[in-house]
């Protein structure tokens, strides 16, 4: 499997977050350990141990007066104390944090061969499809392995071992028994307490049978794991089979919880993941590992950086894929070892879903899997409801932070207070519309788009009108103004961007089904909310009450209003503020570009900056985001981390290839850029199957010093995306070399007529030589 498309690793994987990954979207499987003991730890995109408490959210509406009150007089400790005194009054433990119910694992299949000795370890995980395996060499010279086959959309997956030589061993499944964690930067919870397991062994059949604990009996929950021989199997004196493999391979079947069919039509991975790859021209020899590859491009190899940008959006891309199923990946995927996850390896809606798993899939050709999103969240329609009625008082629909098995926002403490977090719903909004705008697929505004933009925007707008034209009290996730005591403030910068695209996005659709009314209502009420302002530096402050900035810190959700269509005051008026904002976080990172307790913590900071940097032409900083994206959060396993290096997690697979999707194709109402932030280190390069706003496919986008070569689809049944057609933006003045259905409109642009289903453009810059 080696070559451009199997890149492979040396390493062993001495844990589960080391170990290399296969799924199938519904299923994982996470394969490590060493020759003498390897393992595959499973895990279901729907088992989340009922752990914890599914309590509706706090009812706050009463003391929000009294907080409005202390916040206008600027006294955020104040504001705190009356929400704690309120939460008290009411049975709640203000210092106790209620997580969500958590990812759980399922078992682990123990695969543990006599081995004398090994050597030539090797691993490698398919870029093609769902699948991963490794291999070595035993004492003799001759080669064993084990292979896992995943197809999506299937619960299991397929499990091979196999030897050139034969060998005995014993194959087992097992609990999980893993109840730790590398997390360093949040204390993971211990869940085993809560789960009890049974086992079965049979000559024909595996099985562990996990029972989870509620918090009360109609809230347990149950799966299993069974593995299927094909043949009777002899059973071992301890457990589990006496198996012999060689020079047949032993294959068997793993169904994770049941084989129901999904009412999900699910394309084949490879499919999927062959709708878009990325190529820089990297310098690679088939016997470079990653671990060489990655080390020349840390020592500050141009070739080899460029390498690990095409082997990093393949992987990141073939992470998310097969991570996808019904439901979103989690902030772990779809994979899991540990009773202990960090952050509860939940749905974590302030940007690690947004700007990390789910970051790429509607750039880089598959769309489709953005509406897992969209059956997640249309699962708790009345949870929101009630968010918005105890916490503020309002009607509406409130989305709250951090979602698994409910939708009430309870997940909060005074450093955290996420129930008074207002930008999700929002923000769910734009990625429906932009779904919208770039498939041409109006079905989900009827199914369910329209009934959620009401009334999100309903409480959105309602929440500003009893704050008294201001967002009272806002919050920006997850910062804390300097010298504050907590992060509660009015009119964070996050809020208000969140807000305006909200009601941008809702008059788009207000649009669509013709109702002017609400079209009107929402457009005026965009310009009703608080300003955007410029802090001390001049930069885009991120309290817009003009708090002390706190530019050490690993969100930049002051940034939002720059990541999807930008808001045209930000790249207007305030284009240098949003620069200098960009600018302060690049610098702030490079000061220490190492995880914690260096600046490099948490990866979709790095797209929230990137994305902005992308907005307004700056593109050393976007390469710079990316750079970091790739080569400090991916690991051998061609995995990714939270941080740079540390704790295993899915936001720099999403991430990475959004970023450079980004970097390569802008797209907004009417047009399309070509290269928008083209970094100097990529002279010249090729990308296949970007999607754009406007229903437009670029098939192929070809690059060098001296111009550009793009060819795009542009199916008619988007047509009604654009009816003036299309101009597309180039990077620099030159003439049209060839073209067609395009007609030059300036040095820098050319108009694609809207009836064109097809158009090509070969484009010379006028300085090239």
């Amino acid at each position: 499997m080696n070559g451009s498309r199997q890149p492979w690793s040396r390493s062993t994987g001495a844990a589960w977050s080391d170990g290399i990954v296969a799924g199938s979207g519904v299923a994982g499987a996470v394969l490590y350990g060493t020759p003498t003991r390897h393992v595959i730890a499973f895990a279901h995109e729907g088992f989340f141990v009922p752990a914890n408490s599914r309590r509706p959210a706090p009812q706050l509406a009463e003391a929000l007066p009294s907080v409005r009150d202390a916040l206008r007089a600027g006294d955020d400790v104040a504001a705190a104390d009356r929400v704690e005194d309120a939460l008290r009054a009411q049975g709640w433990d203000p210092e106790t944090l209620i997580w969500t119910d958590p990812l759980g694992p399922v078992a682990q299949l123990e695969w543990e061969p006599e081995v004398d000795g090994w050597s030539d370890y090797r691993r490698e995980v398919s870029l093609i499809d769902g699948g991963a395996g490794v291999e070595w060499k035993g004492a003799d010279g001759e080669s064993a392995g084990i292979r896992i086959a995943a197809v999506q959309g299937e619960a299991g997956v397929d499990v091979e071992l196999w030897a050139e030589a034969p060998q005995r061993g014993r194959l087992r499944l097992v609990p999980v028994s893993e109840s730790g964690s590398d997390a360093s930067t949040v204390l993971p919870v211990d869940y085993s307490d809560r789960v009890r397991t049974t086992s079965q062994v049979t000559e024909t059949s595996l099985a562990v049978h996990v029972h989870a604990q509620g918090q009360t009996p109609d809230e347990d929950a149950a799966i299993g794991v069974r593995v299927h021989a094909q043949r009777p199997m002899r059973l071992h004196p301890d457990g589990g089979w006496d198996i012999a493999v060689g020079p047949e391979a032993v294959r068997f079947r793993v169904d994770v919880g049941e084989p129901a069919e999904s009412s999900i039509a699910f394309e084949d991975a490879g499919a999927l993941i062959g709708r878009s790859a990325l190529s820089l021209g990297g310098a690679h020899r088939d016997d470079d590992s990653l671990e060489d590859i990655w080390s020349a491009a840390r020592a500050g190899d141009a070739d080899a950086e460029r390498r690990v940008f095409e082997i990093a959006y393949a992987a990141g891309r073939r992470n998310i894929i097969v991570s996808t199923g019904e439901l979103p990946p989690t902030l772990q995927g779809v994979w899991q070892g540990t009773w202990a996850p960090a952050w509860s390896a939940d749905y974590t809606l302030n940007g690690n879903v947004q700007l990390g798993s789910l970051a790429s899939v509607l750039w880089t050709g598959t769309p489709e899997l953005m509406t897992s999103l969209f059956r997640l969240a249309t699962r708790f329609t009345e949870h929101y409801r009630s968010n918005a009625r105890n916490i503020f008082g309002a009607a509406g629909m409130m989305l709250p932070a951090r979602m698994t098995t409910h939708g009430h926002a309870n997940h909060f403490l005074r450093d955290y207070p996420h129930q008074f977090w207002v930008g999700n719903g929002p923000w769910l909004l734009r990625l429906a519309v932009d779904y919208i705008l770039v498939t041409g697929d109006r079905s989900v505004i009827d199914e369910w788009l329209w009934e959620y933009a009401v009334e999100i925007l309903q409480f959105s707008t309602e929440v500003l009108g009893t704050g008294g034209g201001h967002l009272n009290p806002s919050y920006s996730p997850e910062n804390t103004p300097m010298g504050h005591d907590n992060p509660l403030v009015m009119d964070s910068t996050a809020d208000i961007a969140a807000i305006r695209d909200g009601l941008a996005a809702g008059a788009w659709l207000a649009g669509l089904r013709g109702d002017t009314a609400r079209a009107d209502a929402w457009t005026q009420a965009r310009q009703q909310l608080p300003p955007y302002q410029v802090a001390a530096d001049g930069a885009l402050a991120e309290w817009s009450t003009l708090w002390p900035e706190n530019v050490a810190h690993r969100h930049a959700s002051q940034l939002q209003g720059l990541w999807y269509e930008p808001d045209e005051v930000l790249v207007g008026e305030l284009r240098d503020a949003v620069a200098r904002a960009v600018r302060n976080k690049v610098e702030w990172r490079a000061e220490d570009p190492s995880g914690p307790p260096g600046n490099m913590e948490m990866a979709f900071g790095l797209t929230s900056i990137a994305l902005a940097a992308v907005a307004v032409g700056d593109a050393d900083a976007a390469y710079q985001c990316a750079l970091w994206l790739a080569r400090d959060h991916f690991t051998p396993a061609l995995t990714t981390t939270h941080d740079a290096g540390a704790i295993f997690n899915l936001d720099a697979s999403g991430a990475l290839p959004a970023v450079a999707a980004a970097m390569l194709l802008g797209s907004g109402s009417g047009r399309i850029s070509l290269l928008p932030a083209l970094p100097d280190v990529w002279p010249s390069g090729r990308v296949t199957g970007l999607l754009a706003r406007g229903g437009v496919r670029v098939s192929e986008l070809e690059w060098d010093r001296g111009g550009v070569r793009a060819t795009l689809e542009l199916p008619a049944d988007s047509r009604w995306l654009r009816p003036d057609g299309i101009v597309v933006l180039l990077p620099a003045d030159g003439r049209i070399e060839a073209g067609t259905n395009v007609t030059r409109i300036d040095g820098r642009s050319v108009h694609i007529p809207v009836t064109a289903e097809s158009a090509e453009l070969t484009f010379r810059f006028t300085d090239s030589a």
